[in-house]
Order: C-alpha cells, then sequence, then structure tokens
C-alpha cells in the first residue's frame, strides 16, 4: 500500500510547489547602461539623462554618473550626486545630470525587520536577504530593490573620480579611482539591489549593489564595506 500512498501524494506536493512558486512576485526593477560595458569595453558614456525621470512617483535608484565622475542616489523620487571637488568632496540635489548607469524601481510600500546577531557584514547580509525577500513573496529570480537603515559600527566607501583617459576597468581601480573613506556609529542610509545575474548591474562575485547616505544627504557615495550592520533595520518592497 505505501507505493500507492506515495503515487497519490506526489502529484499533491508538485502542485504545492507550482502553487508556491506562482505566488511570489516580482518588483520591476529598470536598468539603464550595463556594468559589463564598463567594464569589459570601456564605456563610461551616459546612458540615462535624470531629467526623464523626475515625474516617476516613490523612486529609488543608483549609479555612476557620465564618464564615471561621480555617485548618483535616488531616495523616495529625490536625486543627489555626490563627486570629487578638489581635496573634497561637493554633492547637488536634482535631476540635472547624467548617467553611465543607472538601475532603479519604484516601491510606494514597504515590509522591515530587523537584522539578527548574526549578520554583521555584508557577506553574511547576501544569504540572509535572500531568504529574507522569498519569505516575503518576493520573486529572487529576478532584481529586486532593498533599503537597510540603522546605525552600524562601520561603513566604508568611495566616490568615484576616473580619469577618462583610462581604458581599462577593474572593480579594484574603480575603488581606488577617487575619494574613499568611510564613518564610525553614526545614522546612516543604504539603498541596495539585488539581482542573481554578475554583470548587468553588480559586480562578478557579488549579488548586490549598494550606494550609502546620511539622514542630511550630506554625501552620496558607493558602499564598499560594513560592519556591525546587526540591528539595522532591512526594508523590503511590500507585495500587495
Amino acid at each position: 500500500m505505501k507505493p500507492i500512498y506515495l503515487f497519490l501524494f506526489l502529484p499533491f506536493l508538485l502542485g504545492a510547489c507550482q502553487s508556491d512558486k506562482t505566488q511570489e512576485s516580482s518588483i520591476p526593477v529598470y536598468h539603464a547602461g550595463a556594468l559589463h560595458k564598463i567594464m569589459q569595453e570601456g564605456d563610461i558614456s551616459a546612458k540615462l539623462d535624470l531629467d526623464s525621470l523626475v515625474n516617476r512617483p516613490n523612486l529609488f535608484g543608483l549609479g555612476p554618473a557620465e564618464n564615471l565622475k561621480g555617485e548618483i542616489l535616488i531616495w523616495g523620487s529625490k536625486a543627489y550626486l555626490t563627486t570629487v571637488a578638489g581635496s573634497g568632496l561637493a554633492t547637488y540635489n536634482g535631476f540635472r545630470k547624467k548617467a553611465a548607469l543607472l538601475v532603479y524601481s519604484e516601491v510606494a510600500r514597504w515590509d522591515s525587520l530587523v537584522l539578527p546577531p548574526t549578520i554583521s557584514d555584508l557577506v553574511q547580509l547576501e544569504p540572509f536577504l535572500e531568504e529574507s525577500a522569498a519569505k516575503a513573496g518576493i520573486n529572487t529570480d529576478a532584481p529586486f530593490p532593498f533599503l537597510l537603515i540603522g546605525q552600524p559600527k562601520v561603513i566604508n566607501w568611495h566616490v568615484i573620480d576616473w580619469d577618462v583617459n583610462d581604458p581599462v576597468h577593474t572593480h579594484e581601480k574603480h575603488q581606488q579611482a577617487g575619494m574613499k573613506s568611510g564613518w564610525k556609529d553614526t545614522p546612516t542610509e543604504i539603498l541596495g539591489f539585488y539581482s542573481q545575474q554578475p554583470g548587468l548591474f553588480t559586480h562578478m562575485g557579488s549579488k548586490i549593489h549598494l550606494h550609502v547616505t546620511t539622514p542630511d544627504r550630506r554625501l552620496v557615495a558607493h558602499l564598499d564595506g560594513a560592519n556591525g550592520i546587526e540591528g539595522m533595520v532591512l526594508y523590503l518592497p511590500k507585495i500587495e
């Protein structure tokens, strides 16, 4: 009798798995340009005029500026650009610039959860992020945005200022070209995008691309590393 029960039960299991899969929702994520074009072909020309996004509601986006001269962040339909200016940095508000690469999405509502004590850095964040998104009903086979807000122990960032005459691009050179710095025990807001497709808007070996800022938006930068992120609040798009 056991083989008969197993045979009858198997379609039910398969049906249940298929049903769960169909309940997952993909969050519309758009991108202009592609990281692999920058890295492999040295194409750092403008791919999107930010002016075209002015009237998009609940918009969140990130990427490098045209010619890799600065870092762009769009948070709640407000745009910011930080560039290297002499020995310092300058931050501009508004949609007046162009992007060499921009990934963006519209999210009206978010669900939140607190990062547990076991999640203390970005390496540990990736699998937790994927697992949490799947539990929230998000299709993790497709890209999706997320936020991190709180007060981590250490943040490391850079603002790119590329030599336009240098045709050879690597992840390490991108981190070194411009200004590098960070902060400790400071209120921090992070926008990230997750993708399982490397080279589109994430570097090889990573599924996330993150930009970091402070609540006063005095600067926006590419996030290189973070420690002591346990206790920060993770926000995922709310599935209606």
